[in-house]
């Protein structure tokens, strides 16, 4: 386990003790994005925690944290240990989900090439992530964030990794350097009261309306500090942009 790796699971390891699982339908506009192309063990969804965006039983997950692995297990999920290379053969998935997980990658790309040789080609990859390195807060840097991101960084990761960028939808991801200092001093030090917070308002954040563009326009998203994505694994002979 790299750096980052240990340092992600030290903070998720606790982290997720305060927090039940998450409905994947509480996700209601995610979830009817994905829907159309979810299916029972043709699904890898990495690094869920306890906020997984798809059904559980039958689905394939990997997480650092045993916590959220034993949740997700005793819901019908099928669950293993994260590693590097994914334990999985290649082209065993037609879906792969991968919501806030990116940004504390510190190698991103080899995850991304691994999504991909994971994939089937003409399969589908959604993940979201923070954006715009201008946003950085303190709330980042407790969460375990490796960057924020540019929109031509991660077309160009994406087209490396050999994947085509269908769809975007910009969100809110952006804090006032107050708030993020407020928030993530609450996450690092009173995890439990601050969890109670986030439960308490996670449905209704969750149910806010997304837009999403066809494209790969990243403009807005950085202006907003976040993004979601569909991508599609490229087509044997197809060319990269």
């Amino acid at each position: 386990m790299n750096a980052a790796a240990e340092r992600n699971h030290a903070i998720y390891e606790d982290l997720w003790t305060h927090y039940e699982l998450f409905p994947h339908s509480g996700w209601a506009h995610a979830w009817s994005e994905i829907e159309p192309l979810y299916a029972t063990d043709r699904t890898l969804e990495i690094g869920p925690g306890m906020f997984p965006h798809v059904p559980i039983a039958g689905t394939h997950f990997v997480d650092l944290s045993r916590v959220a692995l034993k949740a997700l297990s005793d819901q019908g999920g099928l669950c293993a240990r994260a590693t590097s290379p994914l334990p999985y053969a290649d082209e065993r998935f037609d879906l792969v989900c991968l919501f806030e997980v990116l940004e504390h990658v510190a190698e991103d790309e080899a995850l991304l090439r691994e999504i991909a040789r994971v994939l089937r080609p003409g399969g589908h990859l959604f993940f979201s992530c923070p954006c715009n390195p201008d946003y950085w807060t303190y709330f980042d840097k407790v969460m375990g964030h490796e960057r924020r991101y540019r929109g031509s960084e991660l077309a160009e990761r994406l087209d490396r990794a050999g994947f085509v960028i269908e769809k975007v939808c910009p969100r809110h991801d952006r804090m006032a350097r107050w708030f993020g200092a407020m928030f993530g001093f609450g996450t690092r030090y009173l995890p439990s009261f601050t969890a109670s917070i986030v439960r308490h308002y996670l449905p209704k954040v969750a149910a806010l309306p997304w837009q999403w563009h066809e494209g790969s326009d990243f403009s807005q998203a950085e202006a907003m500090g976040g993004v979601t994505v569909r991508a599609r694994k490229r087509l044997p002979g197809e060319r990269s942009i």
